[in-house]
């Protein structure tokens, strides 16, 4: 399995440490694509095809983008995606606590995070402050409104679940 994202620091170094998780059955790769969703689920879709991995997710905040292109190019390509409204840190915060209200932006996202894990800084992250809450996280997520739309909303956890098949 091929999980991409745009975030080089956060998102690679959770993934690079939940993929050696002992309860995680596929094999994983883990990839830095820059540029916005949609240039994201294009290199994906590349990367794909060019190493022939059997299933491709693209790990995208919605931020200020609008997902539409980003979600017609991964239907059309076969990527998955893995939206976070507005970022990453709320899955991230997910793992700490229940938080169904409107996070307007990363800021305040790493603001609520912040509240759990007062050092918190996003270009250091320690999976140990994550790893027990991955199953409540998952469980959180499938209570917010879907992503891309839902503000707090998060799909990650479906492509946790997907890594343990």
């Amino acid at each position: 399995m091929l999980i991409t994202t745009n975030g080089e620091s956060t998102e690679r170094t959770y993934f690079d440490a939940l993929k050696r998780e002992p309860w995680i059955s596929a094999k994983v790769a883990v990839a830095v694509e820059r540029g916005s969703p949609t240039d994201l689920v294009r290199g994906t879709g590349r990367r794909q095809r060019d190493n022939d991995y059997d299933e491709a997710w693209a790990v995208c905040d919605v931020d200020h983008y609008p997902p539409e292109e980003a979600s017609a190019e991964a239907q059309r390509s076969g990527v998955r995606l893995a939206w976070s409204n507005p970022c990453f840190e709320v899955w991230l915060l997910l793992h700490l606590c229940h938080h169904a209200g409107y996070v307007e932006n990363a800021k305040k996202a790493r603001d609520l995070l912040r509240k759990h894990l007062p050092h918190w800084d996003k270009t250091l992250l320690d999976f140990d402050s994550f790893r027990s809450g991955v199953t409540d996280a998952c469980r959180r997520a499938a209570r917010l409104d879907p992503p891309p739309a839902g503000n707090p909303s998060t799909s990650v956890g479906e492509l946790v679940a997907a890594l343990q098949r």
